[in-house]
């Protein structure tokens, strides 16, 4: 990730820029860190690979057995009709 800097300006919620002021105290840090981590949080993460431990949905299939047969088309007409008995 680049450490090059951009100057903004951003109009925050005053109870927000409360809570800003008081982890940059309480955790030595600069506003411009507490939010700049706070950003990575959200933005950075979402760029990351997903979790490849997920095992694909062909190798799960059949791994639950109902106790009794049932239709699937018939259960979800049921449900799309708003008829859940």
């Amino acid at each position: 990730m680049s450490s090059q800097k951009v100057r903004t300006t951003l109009n925050i919620e005053k109870d927000l820029m409360k809570a800003i002021k008081l982890a940059a105290i309480e955790e030595e840090k600069t506003q411009t860190e507490i939010i700049n981590e706070a950003l990575k949080k959200e933005f950075i993460d979402i760029q990351k690979p997903k979790n490849k431990a997920r095992k694909p949905l062909s190798e799960i299939a059949g791994l639950f057995k109902a106790k009794k047969p049932f239709d699937s088309v018939k259960l979800v007409k049921k449900i799309e009709d708003g008829d859940d008995h």
